[in-house]
């Protein structure tokens, strides 16, 4: 058990201290760390199940521009690893892990805020020339405040929590249990309708319910669905552009685009014709460049990139983490020691956007700039920082909507299905195609924004693509997550009337209407709260107290 107790408090360290992404992105999802919590203490099948239906209700949680509405990472590895102490019923990890969520706001607020004083003290260092010191407070202060705050309480839970968890599962009344298994199976629709306020767009709506009904009436799986889903998601996008396409050709369309003006070093947005447009005039080619950054140096300031949030923070977020990618461009563009100090100071500005998939591409950007920067070109601190600035924004609404909002749910969605049916593969697919699908993308706009300069931002973010690629992608999330509704959402009413001699059981008039109208209809309810604004935290409250009422009352019950 001590080994066990020390490698879910390794992964609990790491769910939030993410020194290097590739490894770390995942740990923050239920799906993926139940299957290593499980694995780490013995019982993989049970870790498997318990983290798949723990992220069913966070489906929809998204966590953009700094908030978190709910610690996933606490949630997915102590609620999993309390369930296994137990013996418990998968089903019932829910109710485990949400009172850990919310104590999880409490940690991830106290790491935030420690990590505030490093950035203070990397001001410092600065001031003193000191580059060095950046890395070592990226990294080692910010470990040991994650290995505070999250490792010890996963270690002694893991070591000392057994005796108490079994004997907390059976002083739990029967009928209790079976109430809390009827607040499991109401859940998952809490995460559905996150999602659905997120996605939903009057024109798709539909979308959602046709994949509802192709779950419920044709029996299709989540895979099947998702293939049928991207297939009509395809054919819609191909339709949306080539029936513009030569209006395009012909239109004149005036954008805003960014330039560089080289006589007075300024940053500024220029109205321009984009069937006029010229390359304006650089008083430097970059071919005559005496400093130049290689393929390599490139390669590894996007491998450094991807420590960007090991010391995140509340004061100036990713600022750290960016300041230390910077380093090795720096030290190649500049000799003087104190030069390189100098530069780097402009990366302590506050900083925020998403940082893996469609964020890389500013880096890519700073890094041209910086280059040209380095060989004499008018290019001013100011004109970087207003660059950088301008496009976080942009960058982190594209990339959070994309990857949380849209491609995260469809991969979690099928590899939790696979994982409840008892299939290893599901959250094994899920992380490698999730990682594989931000991280390539990542890599090649790092690179194309250091080659294309500030025109690839207008090419990326102004041409109009964008948007149809996301209806496209909310198309197919809708299916998806329209038949999650129909088979996560594991409620169905026992209720039955004698009248006279004979037995009227309401599930069964339902099912003549339409099968899954008790699942559908709380999904929708729940949807409109949602909508509605109402905070998730009260809903979440409130599906604890009508679900254990409903099941004494036997209004509930769960499909088995």
């Amino acid at each position: 058990m001590l080994l066990s107790a020390l490698l879910v408090a390794f992964l609990a360290i790491i769910s939030q201290w993410w020194f290097f992404a590739p490894i770390t992105r995942c740990m923050t999802y239920p799906l993926t760390t139940g299957i290593i919590v499980g694995v780490f203490m013995g019982h993989p099948m049970l870790g498997m199940l318990a983290g798949a239906n723990i992220q069913l209700v966070y489906l929809g949680w998204i966590n953009a521009g700094g908030v978190m509405p709910s610690n996933t990472m606490v949630a997915g590895i102590y609620g999993t690893a309390l369930t296994i102490l137990s013996g418990a019923n998968p089903k019932l990890a829910v109710t485990f892990a949400i009172p850990f969520s919310l104590l999880g706001l409490l940690m991830v607020q106290i790491y935030q805020t420690i990590n505030s004083f490093w950035v203070h003290r990397a001001d410092q260092e600065l001031d003193k020339g000191n580059v060095g010191a950046i890395r070592w407070l990226n990294y080692v202060p910010s470990f040991i405040v994650s290995f505070v705050v999250y490792g010890i309480p996963a270690f002694c839970l893991v070591l000392f929590g057994k005796t108490w968890a079994t004997a907390l599962i059976n002083a739990i009344p029967k009928d209790l249990t079976t109430a809390l298994e009827v607040v499991g199976g109401l859940m998952p629709a809490l995460g559905i309708a996150m999602l659905l306020n997120y996605l939903g767009k009057r024109s798709l709506n539909a979308f959602f319910i046709i994949g509802f009904f192709l779950a419920v009436y044709l029996k299709l799986d989540i895979m099947a669905i998702a293939i049928f889903s991207a297939a009509i998601a395809f054919l819609i996008f191909v339709s949306q552009t080539s029936g513009k396409k030569n209006a395009h050709q012909t239109a004149k369309k005036q954008v805003r685009r960014l330039s560089l003006n080289n006589r007075t070093g300024q940053t500024e947005a220029v109205a321009t014709d984009v069937a006029t447009a010229s390359a304006e005039p650089e008083t430097i080619s970059a071919d005559d460049y005496k400093r130049k950054l290689t393929h390599r140096d490139l390669v590894k300031t996007w491998l450094w990139e991807q420590s960007d949030e090991a010391a995140y923070n509340y004061e100036r977020l990713q600022a750290l983490g960016l300041t230390n990618m910077m380093i090795h461009p720096i030290r190649k563009l500049y000799d003087d020691p104190k030069r390189q100090a100098e530069e780097l100071k402009k990366y302590m500005v506050f900083f925020n956007t998403e940082p893996h998939m469609v964020g890389p591409i500013i880096h890519g950007v700073a890094l041209s700039m910086e280059e040209a920067r380095a060989n004499g070109q008018a290019v001013s601190e100011d004109d970087i920082n207003g660059v950088r600035t301008g496009l976080m924004g942009p960058a982190a609404g594209i990339g959070d909507t994309v990857q949380q909002g849209i491609l995260f749910p469809i991969l979690a969605s099928v590899g939790a299905s696979m994982a409840l049916a008892g299939n290893y593969l599901g959250p094994i697919l899920f992380t490698v195609v999730f990682e594989l699908i931000i991280y390539s993308l990542g890599y090649f706009l790092f690179m194309f924004g250091y080659r294309q300069g500030k025109s690839s931002v207008i090419q990326i973010l102004k041409n109009g693509v964008i948007d149809k690629v996301t209806n496209a992608f909310s198309i197919v999330g809708l299916m998806v997550v329209g038949a999650m509704a129909a088979t996560r959402v594991t409620v169905k009413t026992p209720l039955v009337w004698e009248v006279g001699k004979s037995t009227m059981k309401l599930q069964a008039i339902l099912n003549t209407l339409a099968p899954g109208l008790i699942p559908l209809g709380i999904t929708v309810l729940i949807w409109w709260l949602v909508a509605k604004k109402v905070n998730p935290t009260w809903i979440i409250i409130g599906i604890f107290v009508v679900g254990i009422a409903l099941s004494y009352l036997n209004v509930l019950g769960i499909v088995k």
